[in-house]
């Protein structure tokens, strides 16, 4: 955490059973993303990080919008630091700053478990890039999305132009980033940008929450040796990948959940799973 950050519980960690959720809670600014925002999403994570019997995490943000992206307000202190007199100590700070935001979301990102985004209102610019640091994204019909940040003078730098072109393309991302303009959760459906739509927020809180469950109930190895498989996929050529499967494959392999999930197939009886 860096110096003089306080815990803010504008972001909080909670766990049901194998589940655990992070929510953002600035409802008010609609979850609106500020510098303290950003340092207690980044504390959430870690927590999350560290439940070593949690099997899925989801990602919502609180009322009736998922998040706006970054607030634009004065005294977000990295507004403040745009609006500073240009100078090479100004440009320094706020790389650093930049840098800072951008390992948050690859935090999420790698966490060792399935991160489940769960989409109501308004996904906008580092809202739709926090989205984007997910392993899926699920949305209700009056979800919108954009990178508006050219409309305002901004580069998109906090993940989306790295990850949004392996979710969607290239061709559409650049049509985000470059006109600025919303699309709807049809749209996000249609480009693949989301997995599914709902017609309500209260339905696709249940939906997600019943995904969570399917996850959950799998073989905690199998499912997070996958998700570190796929992470890894997206870093080096395929005879490399392939070779690096092979391998995670083989370090899980046997396990009492292997043994388990034969056992209970062989007797018809729902399997339970420990992670061994």
């Amino acid at each position: 955490m860096p110096d003089g950050a306080e815990k803010t519980g504008l972001a909080t960690f909670e766990k049901a059973g194998f589940i655990g959720s992070i929510t953002l809670r600035r409802k008010e600014r609609r979850n609106a993303l500020n510098y303290d925002l950003w340092l207690s999403l980044g504390d959430a994570i870690k927590e999350a990080a560290g439940e070593e019997d949690v099997r899925v995490v989801l990602l919502k943000g609180e009322g009736d919008s998922f998040c706006t992206g970054l607030d634009l307000n004065p005294d977000n202190r990295v507004i403040d630091e745009l609006s500073r007199d240009s100078s090479a100590g100004q440009k320094a700070r706020l790389f650093n700053l930049i840098r800072m935001i951008q390992s948050i979301h690859t935090e999420l990102e790698i966490l060792k478990v399935p991160v489940i985004a769960a989409i109501q209102g308004h996904c906008l610019g580092a809202g739709l890039e926090l989205a984007c640091s997910c392993d899926m994204r699920y949305c209700s019909a009056d979800a919108v999305f954009s990178l508006p940040e050219a409309k305002f003078a901004i580069i998109t730098d906090v993940g989306g132009l790295q990850r949004l072109p392996r979710i969607v393309g290239r061709a559409k991302t650049r049509e985000l980033a470059y006109r600025g303009h919303s699309i709807d959760a049809k749209e996000a459906r249609m480009i693949g940008l989301v997995n599914d739509v709902f017609d309500t927020p209260g339905i696709l809180f249940e939906e997600v929450d019943k995904i969570a469950e399917e996850i959950a109930a799998n073989p905690p190895l199998a499912v997070q040796g996958a998700k570190e498989v796929l992470l890894h996929d997206e870093e080096v050529p395929l005879l490399k990948s392939l070779e690096y499967n092979a391998a995670r494959s083989a370090m899980i392999l046997p396990s009492e959940d292997l043994s388990e999930s034969l056992n209970a197939y062989l007797r018809k009886r729902k399997p339970e799973f420990k992670g061994n």
